[in-house]
Parts: structure tokens; C-alpha cells; sequence
């Protein structure tokens, strides 16, 4: 066994060294890993979890905590070998590596997105930012009186959050006949039974690389739902980066012919494009909050006092270490990156 946990944790090095060559060549990994043996172990793994009503990647965390603290208190509990210790960590470390890459990974660098639908992102001034929001406005002001009837009241649905999920796949349905690269086979989203402890580290959704299963947070806003949804789904089909699966599940969610999807979708987008003018003109920023009609205002205050009640401070340390994973997979912007969807709408919207 030690001399095992040797050659896998010189394979983990190996690994690493290969991965990040890999990395500079998104041709290879576009045409022969994100479209080539990735969609078929996506379609795979939806095929043998999704009829399953639970998440079998929860439990298998749920197995690795148990594992992990069983293995701590071996630790101090045994006498102990530092070497072999440091192999068989690292033995496990290579493992999960390997999964981990081989299963989803790979696709943190795959071609942008902007290529693949041949969208020429531009440099945009306040200006263009504005043009963008007034469009954005317009659309969720349009679709919030469709599910009113009443601008001052906030969106609610009768629906539960699983026929939400269920209903994901509708928009996707609808793109795809757009832009086929959205295709999405198999279709299942889950809940989280994490859902809680998410909540308290700000997480709306997640997908498991191992297993490739969509989660969703259970304990979220109900009209939030389509457009996190929606966003996890563009995870599932092979888009790591997060502006691009934001912009994705944008797309997919305005296509579908839920007006709720719509509006989620619609809403997420506004959020977005005004954090982007705050930054660059507050006086612009506080003359289009004030035209937002009182039930959209009333929506997004109910999402900011959702996210409140969760908010403790540990919420800093865990956005930093989700900011130097995706730091560390090719997304120099760490949590902004949700953000940078915004160049990827005006690139949309000047193509139309």
C-alpha cells in the first residue's frame, strides 16, 4: 500500500503538469474534451442518478466527511508514520484530481464562449451600460405586469420549487434550436439536502463535478429559482466558467415559455447591469432604481432580506475560498466573474 500511495502521489504531480499544458491548448480541449468524451460522461451519469429522486453526490459528501473525520481521529489516536501519512494523503489527493478533471473539469478551459457564438464582446462606456438596462428594464417591467397585472405587487407562484426544476429544460428545448451547443439531453436538476447549509454560506446551487448532478438551494426565494436553475443546467452541459453559465441560463430561461422563467431570468440580468453602472455613475444608477416598478423593487428586496437572515461572518471566508478556486481554474476574477456577464449581453444584444 505505501508503495502505492508513492506512485499515485507522484502521479499527482504528473497530473498537474499535464493539466496546465492542457490548459494552454482550448482547441484540443474545446473539439476533443467539452465536445467530444465529456457530453457522453454527462449523459451517462444523468442516465444512471437522474430518475433517483435524491442526490447521490450529497451523500457520497455526506460519506467523505465521515471518512475524513474517522481518518483524523485514526490519526491521533494511532502511532504515527509522518511519511506514510503524507503518501496516503496525497495518494487520495491524486484520485480526486484525476475525477475531478477527467469527470467536469477540463472544461474550465474549453474556448470562450463568445467564440463559439460568434459574438464579438466590445468595450462599452456608461452609455452602452445604460442603453442595456433601460432594455432590461423594459422586458422585466413587461413580464412582471404579464404575471400581475398590478405593478405594485411582487411576483409569487402556487408552483413548488420541484415543478420549477422540472420545468428548466423547457428553455433549453427552445435554444437549442438556436445555438445546438446548448443541447440538453437527459434533463435533471436537483434539491441540495445541503439546502440549509448553504444558505449560511451563500450558495443559491451548485453542480457536483463527480456524479454530475444539477443542485439546486431549496430554502431560496421561489421566483430566484428558474434563473439558478438555469444556470446550474448550463454547468451540467459543459460551461465552467460563470459568466458564461450565467449567460447561458439568461438565454435559456428568456426562451422558455414560463413568464416566470422569463422573469427570473429578466431580473437576474437588471440586477447585474445596475451593479455595473453603479460602479461607473451613481447618479445614473440611483435615476433608473427609481423608475423600477414598486413590485419588481419589492421582489428584489425580498431576495436581499432572504440572503440577510443567512448572513454570518463566516460568509467572507467562504466567498474567498470559492474566489481562489475559480482564481485557480482559469477565471482571473474570481466571484466577479458572475458579474462579467454583462459584456456577453451587449455582445448578444448588439448581434440581434
Amino acid at each position: 500500500m505505501v508503495k502505492t500511495n508513492k506512485v499515485l502521489s507522484l502521479l499527482l504531480l504528473i497530473q498537474i503538469v499535464l493539466v496546465n499544458w492542457l490548459s494552454k491548448y482550448p482547441n484540443f480541449i474545446e473539439n476533443y474534451y467539452s465536445n467530444g468524451i465529456y457530453p457522453v460522461i454527462s449523459s451517462f451519469f444523468r442516465t444512471i442518478f437522474g430518475w433517483l429522486p435524491f442526490s447521490i453526490g450529497d451523500i457520497l459528501l455526506i460519506v467523505a466527511f465521515i471518512w475524513f473525520c474517522r481518518s483524523i481521529w485514526l490519526f491521533f489516536k494511532r502511532p504515527k508514520n509522518l511519511s506514510h501519512t503524507f503518501y496516503a494523503i496525497f495518494a487520495k489527493l491524486s484520485i480526486l484530481y484525476f475525477i475531478f478533471y477527467l469527470f467536469w473539469g477540463m472544461n474550465y478551459y474549453r474556448k470562450p464562449l463568445q467564440e463559439g457564438m460568434q459574438l464579438e464582446i466590445p468595450k462599452y462606456d456608461i452609455e452602452d451600460l445604460s442603453l442595456l438596462t433601460e432594455k432590461l428594464l423594459v422586458k422585466t417591467q413587461e413580464i412582471h405586469f404579464k404575471l400581475t397585472k398590478n405593478d405594485t405587487i411582487s411576483v409569487q407562484t402556487i408552483l413548488t420549487e420541484s415543478e420549477l426544476l422540472e420545468r428548466t429544460s423547457i428553455g433549453y428545448e427552445k435554444l437549442a434550436k438556436k445555438f445546438p451547443q446548448f443541447t440538453y439531453t437527459k434533463p435533471k436538476v436537483k434539491k441540495s439536502i445541503f439546502s440549509i447549509p448553504m444558505s449560511y454560506m451563500g450558495f443559491a446551487g451548485y453542480l457536483n463535478p463527480i456524479t454530475g448532478e444539477a443542485h439546486v438551494n431549496s430554502n431560496l426565494v421561489t421566483y430566484t429559482v428558474p434563473a439558478t436553475a438555469s444556470h446550474e443546467v448550463a454547468h451540467q452541459i459543459g460551461y465552467a466558467n460563470e459568466s458564461e453559465a450565467n449567460f447561458i441560463g439568461y438565454l435559456a430561461a428568456i426562451n422558455s415559455t414560463d413568464l416566470l422563467f422569463q422573469y427570473s431570468a429578466r431580473i437576474m440580468a437588471l440586477r447585474y447591469s445596475l451593479y455595473e453602472i453603479r460602479r461607473n455613475d451613481t447618479v445614473i444608477y440611483e435615476e433608473i432604481l427609481n423608475r423600477i416598478p414598486l413590485g419588481v423593487q419589492k421582489n428584489i428586496q425580498e431576495t436581499r432580506a432572504h440572503w440577510k437572515k443567512y448572513k454570518t461572518p463566516l460568509n467572507p471566508l467562504f466567498h474567498k475560498i470559492y474566489d481562489t478556486f475559480l482564481k485557480a481554474n482559469h477565471q482571473e476574477h474570481g466571484m466577479e466573474s458572475y458579474g462579467k456577464m454583462v459584456g456577453l449581453l451587449l455582445a448578444y444584444e448588439k448581434s440581434l
